[in-house]
């Protein structure tokens, strides 16, 4: 799937596309990267699971940001939506679920 297939979906499929596939790679850096430039800018340094819980961290993550936005990227939705599209191209997984 290349950017202009996706660039016609809304940020909400996206974002489950580009978060399920993050997950299934246990990319805890993207979570990190794309939540530094959200409205509720986590501290990123403060964050270093064990690898071992990478999955967990991850839930923890993506629940934090939840609660803090309640799934509103705001201001920050065009870097996110730029974000998606631009991870799912690089990294396949056009047919993800989850959140």
């Amino acid at each position: 799937m290349n950017a202009t297939d996706l660039d016609g979906y809304s940020t909400p499929e996206l974002q489950k596309r580009a978060f399920a596939l993050a997950r299934e790679r246990h990319d805890w850096r993207f979570f990190i990267d794309l939540f530094r430039h959200t409205p509720t800018a986590l501290e990123s340094e403060d964050l270093d699971p064990d690898v071992a819980e990478i999955g967990v961290a991850i839930d923890d993550l993506v629940g934090i940001w939840r609660e803090a936005t309640q799934g509103d990227w705001g201001g920050a939705e065009p870097l996110a939506r730029a974000a998606f599209i631009d991870y799912i191209g690089k990294h396949g997984g056009g047919d993800g679920a989850g959140d």
